[in-house]
């Protein structure tokens, strides 16, 4: 209960409304207004030219403030005096006093939730101020305007509004005085209004006479209980709104009593397409903040839970009169479409009723009854729709699609359709247990069939319907924010009926979607920014898009295989259905699709809280273990291969930062640089593309053997870090030179990124040592006392692998382009195994991967021009064989000189696997690692289509023995 003390009583205030604004200038205040008459707009453009701060003349409007709240029923004046009063409660402290917002934003708040959760004279004042609470709870999110006395027609007021809906949330204008933000979060403290109001929900007041706690008003203008945010902008007809939101497809609400619309708005597949008011400008995708966007869907996207109880219970009565009066019996029945697969949006949406009959034995007797059935449905439905379900109607479309009937399920009342499509089909597949998978025979069918591509889709509903709707519910939402984007872009271009027609239908891109979130991410739980940011990017790269799944057909069975094969040589994009094979939904002009994600690519929805560029998952358009033996040529030079020109702007700013660090690195000290030498993928020639890593190697005079190398660290990366951020200041690059904000004393990087190609890039470490090897030439071969010393003063494997990078980088680079493609395909498929959970416990180093694939190709082809899926298959088969590996070579250290002989019998009396680094001896790049986990992966990979030939017979491997 609310105690209510009898205290505080404040005295009226009358006001003089003069003839000039405090600062003499002579402006037109509104003078006597009539009743429901609207204040000229010169009166606010005037306003808006005196220069005022913010609410500055708000006295000049304080009739038409009086008759904004006086005209409301009594009850919602009632209301408004019990939210007072908690507000007072809230500010017996003084200093509370000074930091809370106005009273006055509470009245107009409270008005807000009245107009847009009830509207009606009588209710229930627990119900009405449990609403206003749950919005002051919400004050981050809250954006509440009228347009009753000014609106967007005045190009001086329509600007100066923008602004205002740009301020810090809450914004709450006065409906009299626009320049007068009563919310203004910038200055009150709504946090202390907002943690009172979450405090009041367990008491008495709050609680019915049943023991059920009070619900607040749930309506299309509120948020719904425990949904955050709002972003609502309150207007009174569609002339007011802001001019490019009368451009798209969205329609204005009606108001209580209003003339019912004739019908839906055409949308972007050629049915109607109702979207609620609601969105208002947030649904404008690249306004929203990366951060919102989960706020977004569920506020916006999500589709009303009343309609979908209303459809689902119009569709069952449907059904059910439809199976009993039909002459031909039905078996079952199932429900698709995106309403069957979970991922229907708000507005509009599209539901499938694939009902299997048993007079149809097969496909071809699908032609030959359909007619007479379609027929008797269409009478059916006509003649029996009694309005089962109070406030939807049934409507039937001037023109169907040949083979199904046609009809839409609308409700006026929450702005919402379906479009319904009764399909009357041969049950290809059967009745199938939860995750079995159908008998290869049904698909070979279907394929001897003659039928065209996806001719036969809707036997299928079933499987379509079940690999879609065991998602996760957050994949389930990003899909809602892809099909959002995509109505957006068709409404935008409605007017190119030549592009919009031919785009490629939506549940391409919710497989697109799911295919992303399977290969980038895989979690419940995920940043909606990555996902999307993902889903557009590989929309970007469409020319090279191939994605098909084999949960329902494989390439086991012969004909199943040939035709996949052939489906896998078409032209790109290939997006093939996961329940039948036959449909390609990737067709369709993906060029429109393409440069609007590129343009949404650079907006606020795609910045992090801290100004930087969300990144997308890694994920390639096509995949290693789908590709075709024979095309694994191609998959390199499309995916792996780096852009040339990137490379040689790179390897050009690397050879001028070696020259700059060169000359004047320690100008005035005796401490000098010998020599820079790259190292890493990029030196080697076998860096993939996007994102590689590389070393920048500083060879000093200060260390005069390999145990010095850590003294002095901390000097000399400071005195190359101040030489680097010089080289940054001074020198024009073609690339990208970033050094990040230094955080460790003892190690230094930068990277350099493409300016035109923003996922190209290369980030180096720079690495101080000891110079043990002096100037190579041609043929060179260390003298043994160089391993002789390193092996008396490592204290662990590797340990000093840094002196001996020109001998590393030299064993890889001599080697034919070929193998160098042949060890990127290596790497990529090591990063790929990288991606999955380990456990406890590291994969092997990349470098003993490459190492592994140059053994194998000179112990089973050296053939400058080997065939690359049996260089894969071996590589793999070798990996699988990790327990007897044991892999070195002697072209840089031998057994001549006793210590390094005595040594490397050590070494290699170690347990397998052993592949000792062919520079640094010291550096077993085998041991303490996971190789089983990487074995797994081989086996996997080595029954993929990667590893198969045409035929199905696994691909042989060159023969190689697992030790030297």
């Amino acid at each position: 209960m609310l105690w209510i003390p009898c205290h505080q009583i404040t005295p009226s205030v009358s006001i003089l409304c003069l003839r000039t604004y405090p600062d003499s200038q002579h402006l037109p205040p509104p003078g006597p207004l009539n009743s429901n008459v609207k204040p000229v707009p010169q009166v606010y453009s005037t306003l808006l030219s005196s220069g005022c701060q913010g609410g500055e003349h708000a006295a000049c409007f304080s009739e038409l403030r009086r008759n904004f709240v006086n005209t409301r029923p009594a009850k919602v004046k009632n209301l408004i005096l019990l939210v007072k009063h908690w507000y007072r409660q809230m500010c017996r402290e003084e200093a509370r006093r000074e930091v809370l917002p106005p009273a006055y934003a509470l009245e107009l708040l409270t008005i807000f939730a009245w107009e847009q959760g009830c509207g009606k004279n009588a209710f229930s004042l627990a119900q009405g101020l449990r609403t206003v609470l749950g919005l002051i709870q919400q004050y981050q999110h809250l954006c509440v305007f009228w347009t009753l006395h000014y609106g967007f027609e005045d190009a001086a007021v329509s600007r100066f509004l923008r602004q205002q809906l740009e301020r810090p949330r809450p914004v709450i204008l006065d409906p009299a005085d626009p320049t007068w933000d009563v919310g203004n979060g910038a200055a009150w403290r709504w946090d202390i209004l907002a943690q009172e109001a979450g405090s009041c929900y367990e008491r008495p007041c709050f609680l019915q006479a049943a023991g059920g706690a009070v619900q607040p008003w749930e309506r299309l203008g509120l948020p719904r209980a425990g949904a955050a945010g709002l972003d609502h902008p309150i207007q009174r007809d569609s002339a007011q709104r802001p001019p490019e939101e009368n451009c798209t497809l969205h329609a204005v609400r009606p108001r209580t009593g209003g003339r019912r619309p004739s019908g839906p708005a055409p949308g972007p597949s050629g049915a109607a397409s109702i979207i609620p008011s609601t969105l208002g400008t947030a649904s404008d995708l690249s306004q929203i903040a990366a951060k919102d966007l989960d706020r977004f869907i569920q506020d916006h996207l999500k589709p009303n839970p009343q309609f979908q109880k209303q459809v689902s219970k119009a569709i069952d009565v449907i059904l059910s009169r439809l199976r009993e009066k039909c002459v031909y019996k039905a078996s079952r029945v199932s429900k698709g479409g995106s309403f069957g697969r979970g991922t229907d949006l708000r507005g509009g949406c599209d539901a499938e009723l694939v009902i299997f009959f048993n007079c149809f034995n097969d496909y071809k007797d699908q032609s030959a009854c359909r007619p007479q059935i379609l027929s008797e449905m269409w009478a059916q439905l006509e003649s029996g729709w009694q309005d089962p379900v109070p406030g939807l109607n049934l409507k039937f479309p001037e023109r169907t699609m040949p083979g199904a009937l046609q009809f839409q399920l609308v409700s006026t009342a929450l702005e919402s359709w379906m479009d319904v499509t009764v399909l009357p089909v041969f049950d290809a597949v059967g009745q199938l247990c939860s995750g079995a998978k159908p008998a290869p025979q049904v698909y070979s069918t279907l394929l001897s069939s003659g039928c065209q591509g996806g001719e036969h889709a809707a036997c299928f509903s079933e499987l379509r319907r079940n690999f879609v709707n065991t998602r996760p519910a957050k994949l389930k939402n990003l899909i809602l924010l892809v099909k959002h984007w995509y109505r957006q872009v068709a409404a935008q271009n409605k007017g190119q009926q030549p592009a919009c027609a031919s785009l490629p239908p939506v549940y391409a891109l919710e497989l697109l979607t799911i295919f992303a979130w399977e290969q980038g991410c895989g979690k419940d739980s995920f940043k909606m920014a990555e996902g999307l940011k993902t889903v557009l990017e590989l929309i970007q790269q469409h020319q090279q898009l191939c994605v098909y799944w084999t949960v329902n057909y494989s390439f086991e069975d012969p004909a199943i295989r040939t035709h996949l094969l052939g489906q896998l040589q078409k032209k790109r994009p290939l997006v093939l259905d996961p329940a039948d094979p036959t449909w390609n939904v990737g067709q369709g002009s993906w060029e429109l699709l393409a440069q609007e994600a590129a343009a949404l690519g650079t907006q606020v929805c795609f910045r992090s809280g801290k100004g930087t560029s969300v990144q997308p998952w890694d994920v390639m358009p096509a995949l290693l273990y789908q590709t075709p033996a024979g095309d694994l040529d191609k998959f390199i030079g499309e995916f792996l291969q780096p852009n040339r020109q990137f490379l040689a702007q790179v390897n050009k700013a690397v050879d001028a930062i070696c020259s700059f660090l060169r000359e004047n690195c320690f100008r005035n000290s005796a401490i000098k640089v010998l020599k820079v030498v790259k190292g890493g993928s990029l030196a080697k020639g076998t860096a993939l593309r996007g994102r590689s890593d590389a070393d920048l190697v500083v060879f000093l005079n200060c260390f005069s053997q390999f145990t010095e190398q850590g003294k002095k660290r901390t000097e000399v990366i400071s005195e190359i870090r101040a030489q680097l951020e010089a080289c940054q200041q001074e020198m024009q690059f073609e690339v990208k030179f970033e050094i990040p904000k230094w955080e460790n004393s003892r190690v230094l990087s930068f990277s350099l990124t493409s300016q035109t190609m923003l996922d190209q890039s290369v980030d180096f470490d720079v690495l101080p040592a000891f110079d043990a090897l002096g100037q190579l030439v041609p043929g060179y071969r260390p003298p043994s006392q160089v391993y002789v010393d390193l092996i008396h003063s490592y204290n662990h494997a590797g340990e000093f692998s840094t002196c001996f990078t020109e001998l590393q980088r030299n064993f890889i680079i001599s080697r034919p382009t070929k193998l160098k493609s042949l060890i990127r395909l290596v790497k990529y498929w090591y990063r790929q195994c990288n991606k999955m959970p380990k456990g406890r416990g590291s994969l092997p180093p990349q470098h003993g991967l490459e190492l592994l694939t140059v053994y194998a190709w000179e112990q089973g082809s050296r053939d400058p021009q080997f065939n690359m899926a049996q260089g894969f298959r071996t590589v793999l088969e070798l990996v699988s064989q990790y327990h007897q590996l044991c892999v070195y070579w002697t072209v840089n250290y031998n057994d001549k000189d006793k210590t390094v002989r005595d040594f490397l019998n050590r070494q290699l009396r170690q347990p397998r696997p052993i592949i000792l680094d062919p520079a640094d001896p010291t550096g077993n790049l085998g041991h303490n690692a996971r190789w089983d986990l990487l074995a797994e992966e081989a086996a996997a990979y080595m029954s993929a289509l990667c590893c198969m030939t045409r035929d199905g017979t696994p691909i042989q491997p060159w023969p190689v023995k697992a030790a030297v």
